[in-house]
């Protein structure tokens, strides 16, 4: 490999050979996610994930590009609908560190504030909680579907996440994991956004989150809802 990259480097632009080694890699990663998880993926998503590895890299290198997160959310203080047409659906992430698992919580709800689902998994921590709250958001987008509730707006209390997914911040962990595939999920839907919102404003995400801790699954309930959830539910109403 190493042969063919230095045979290329005087053949092709610097650009576009950090492009082919970011490609190969992505390639790898998905390689091993069918292998390892029997996960397949869209070669449009593996092409994404190339660039926005590039992106990320060039970010990196430039450290003095900044750009100013608008503070608008963090003064919010209850939880507001989504406008008329559209769904909020609100994650969170919540972590037990003494059995190394992480909980993730998904509520969907419409412009009139009902509930339309609500979801929850377990998974294993990987000792970053960022990376839990980044799965938070793709599990998140996979019930929206499920629900068919497009467009959607998306909402997550980890502000690193979500400048992350919007390209306003760098990492050196983002290369490493869901950063980008909430870049390339976002821009597979027709209508979507992700924003910042305090803890207090998204607190059945939270409550979901815990209570994922308990179940071995993921499960999904569209409107018909167990007594456990309806409880729990009831209480944010």
């Amino acid at each position: 490999m190493l042969s063919i990259l230095q045979d290329l480097a005087g053949k092709r632009k610097k650009d576009d050979l950090g492009l082919i080694i970011a490609t190969c890699w992505a390639i790898w990663y998905v390689r091993n996610r069918v292998v390892n998880k029997g996960k397949q993926e869209d070669p449009q998503i593996t092409a994404a994930r190339a660039a926005a590895t590039v992106e990320s890299y060039l970010r990196i290198k430039c450290p003095n590009v900044q750009v100013v997160l608008s503070q608008h959310n963090n003064n919010q203080q209850v939880w507001n609908p989504p406008p008329i047409g559209w769904y909020k659906v609100n994650v969170d992430a919540a972590i037990q560190m003494a059995d190394s698992k992480a909980g993730l919580g998904v509520v969907v709800r419409d412009s009139s504030g009902k509930i339309l689902a609500a979801a929850v998994q377990s998974t294993g921590f990987r000792g970053d909680v960022a990376c839990m709250e980044a799965e938070a958001v793709l599990f998140g987008i996979q019930v929206a579907c499920q629900a068919k509730c497009v467009p959607i707006i998306i909402e997550s209390d980890s502000l690193e996440v979500v400048e992350l997914s919007l390209q306003r911040k760098s990492s050196m962990a983002e290369i490493c994991w869901a950063g980008e595939e909430i870049q390339a999920c976002l821009k597979n839907q027709s209508r979507a956004s992700i924003q910042f919102v305090p803890r207090n404003c998204n607190v059945v995400a939270h409550s979901l989150a815990k209570v994922a801790l308990d179940f071995e699954s993921p499960v999904v309930w569209l409107e018909d809802f167990p007594v456990q959830i309806m409880l729990l539910l009831s209480k944010f109403v």
